[in-house]
């Protein structure tokens, strides 16, 4: 009885460690992706919001980009989303290894 008790309580702490490590390792990518993506200095006063989906091999290397829910839904927010998510491929390896990430990208960062 006592160790099953122990295990309730021990399993929502790795849980929330490893969404919140998820969570550090999307900031981190976001942060490096936007160091290498030279749009936003023409696209000034422009807002819009994004989700990208990477999958990031065990070398660190992108695999997979899927770009979903762009808002507004405009041609121009798609087109920034298109290459916030070029920049995250140019911009790898990274320092997470073979998981896919999530990345809620808001413009301006």
């Amino acid at each position: 009885m006592r160790s099953t008790l122990a295990l309730l309580i021990f399993l929502p702490a790795v849980v929330t460690t490893a969404a919140s490590a998820q969570g550090d390792a999307a900031q981190a990518i976001v942060e490096r992706a936007a160091s290498c993506w030279t749009t936003p200095q023409a696209m000034r006063g422009i807002r819009f919001a994004a989700t990208v989906d990477v999958r990031v091999s065990e070398d660190g290397d992108v695999e997979l980009l899927k770009i979903s829910d762009v808002s507004p839904p405009t041609e121009t927010a798609h087109a920034l989303a298109a290459d916030f998510a070029e920049a995250v491929e140019r911009c790898g390896p990274y320092g997470v290894t073979g998981v896919t990430i999530t990345l809620p990208l808001a413009w301006p960062l």
